[in-house]
């Protein structure tokens, strides 16, 4: 019996190993994609769909293709590219001989050929013994279509701008990422001009695109102050035209502009003067109050400056642009230290953000415990780091919390204690400064303490309690006004259906059925009426 069950066994395992080899041989075989033709195909499917929509009108199909260009522009390639101006664009564009030579002038990288190849069919052991099938001629033969790839080949130029200025912009791109700043700074420079000359609605994705990069080649290969009053005319234009996508972007390279080269009153006044478009995306809206919020901090508005900042963290993208997060991280830590808050410990514990805060978790404990001797060595230490964030203006305002924490730990600790000890404990220069500093201290309301000059020492009076001043109320008022503004966020946030006019309200259903009701009953009366003898 035992061995009948083993022989089943046996044979259903054998069962189940063919059927298994079986559905292997069926399923069809997945070629690779060659990375060339499938660039050559995303290039041609753009086009088509830009020409599409202009002349169908719909800045829908074009927003959608400026989207798609960022995962375009990781796989461009000089060859192919080369190809698609020559294919596209035609020879009475003033710019197409420029955009070759730049493209020729890009070193060509080291390609893995294995990767760019087209596969060839290796012969099998089976395919090289003889068959009878394979001796019989073939009545015909079927030529394959041509790739992609081969159709850029021929010329087919268009005589949509909107193609031109696409092409143009995916050179630039090519020219910024292969760091070929001379060359990227003239293509976007021209590109500009022709977009603004143009001077067509459909090309207002297009033109905002072709501003950001074109200070960005500028940026990258030296000063940006000269482009500035381009900037400002290109923002009025934008205006005038309503022109929301290049108005954000506009208005942002020109705060970046007058920030870069510590212009804080000429940014705060554009800011005073200006509105930033409600309809763009996230992304430019981060930016928006990123350097909103930089200007604010400068101007000593520390409440403003950490919402901007704060909110600047909450718009921009989680799953990229890791150095604009660490960047508004950093001010958002500085900003809380100047209006007396401390950090929580879970903001230097990010994974991807520990290394870039350290030096600002060394601040924070300098501040939290009022050592001006760490404070010092911190800031002497990470000194060009700080300069490289461009915080150490921020750092340096404070030197004041960390000696008016001090003071304040003092006071608590001891109810009398001299000028000479509080200038020892805080290490300031002089017991002179020391004095000055309690003063001011005790003028200011951080400690509540009198100094007795005749004797050299300070006199902590007795601490109140602080629940029965107003502090604790104010703190909760705060704290519930900060969630019901996140509450009328989100509902502004959130999608609701449009309220259509002829949608009856529930009262007037009820009055329409309840008329129709007594319709029917005097119809029915009547018909009664009517078969009575």
């Amino acid at each position: 019996m035992t061995k009948d069950l083993e022989m089943t066994d046996v044979t259903v395992e054998k069962d189940a190993n063919k059927q298994e080899k079986e559905k292997t041989k069926d399923k069809p075989k997945v070629k690779p994609v060659d990375p060339v033709e499938q660039l050559a195909s995303d290039i041609r499917r753009n086009v088509g769909i830009i020409e599409k929509a202009v002349h169908a009108k719909e800045l829908r199909l074009l927003a959608r293709v400026m989207r798609n260009t960022g995962n375009l522009r990781n796989r461009l390639t000089v060859n192919v590219l080369s190809r698609a101006v020559s294919c596209y664009i035609p020879e009475l564009y003033t710019h197409k001989v420029p955009l070759l030579k730049a493209l020729n002038a890009i070193p060509l990288k080291p390609a893995n050929d294995a990767a760019m190849e087209i596969d060839h069919v290796k012969p099998n052991a089976d395919s090289a013994k003889p068959n009878a099938d394979s001796a019989k001629p073939k009545a015909t033969s079927v030529k394959p279509s041509p790739t992609s790839y081969e159709l850029l080949a021929i010329p087919s130029p268009s005589n949509v701008p909107e193609v031109l200025a696409y092409l143009h912009l995916l050179v630039v791109l090519m020219l910024i990422d292969n760091h070929s700043l001379p060359d990227a700074v003239a293509t976007s420079s021209a590109l500009v001009n022709s977009v603004t000359e143009s001077n067509r609605r459909t090309m207002d994705d297009i033109n905002s695109r072709a501003y950001f990069y074109y200070s960005r080649a500028v940026e990258l290969s030296g000063p940006i102050a000269p482009i500035r009053s381009q900037l400002l005319a290109a923002y009025r234009t934008a205006t005038l035209h309503h022109d929301s996508a290049s108005q954000a972007v506009l208005l942002n390279l020109l705060l970046r502009n007058y920030i870069r080269y510590h212009l804080y009153d000429q940014a705060d006044k554009l800011l005073s003067r200006t509105t930033f478009p409600e309809t763009r995306s996230n992304n430019q809206l981060a930016r928006y109050l990123y350097y909103t919020g930089r200007v604010k901090a400068v101007q000593l508005d520390y409440s403003e400056a950490l919402w901007n900042l704060q909110q600047a963290l909450r718009k921009a993208s989680q799953t990229s642009g890791l150095g604009f997060r660490i960047s508004a991280q950093k001010f958002v830590i500085i900003v809380q230290l100047l209006t007396g808050e401390v950090p929580p410990r879970d903001v230097f514990r990010q994974s991807q953000m520990q290394n870039a805060l350290r030096p600002y978790l060394q601040i924070t404990q300098a501040v939290r415990k009022g050592d001006m001797q760490k404070f010092k060595q911190v800031l002497e230490s990470s000194a060009d780091e700080f300069d490289a964030d461009d915080t150490t203006s921020l750092i340096n305002r404070l030197r004041h919390n960390v000696i008016k924490t001090g003071l304040r730990m003092l006071s608590s600790s001891y109810s009398r204690i001299t000028i000479s000890e509080v200038c020892k404990r805080l290490h300031l220069d002089s017991p002179e400064n020391a004095e000055g500093v309690v003063a001011k201290a005790i003028h200011d309301g951080v400690i509540d303490a009198v100094i007795d000059h005749e004797g050299g020492f300070v006199r902590s009076n007795e601490t109140t309690d602080v629940y029965s001043t107003t502090e604790p109320s104010d703190a909760y008022h705060t704290r519930i006004q900060f969630c019901l503004n996140i509450y009328n966020d989100t509902v502004r946030a959130m999608r609701f259906p449009e309220k259509k006019e002829e949608e009856e309200a529930p009262e007037q259903r009820r009055e329409r059925l309840k008329e129709q009701e007594e319709l029917a009953k005097t119809l029915a009366e009547e018909d009664d009426d009517d078969f009575e003898p």
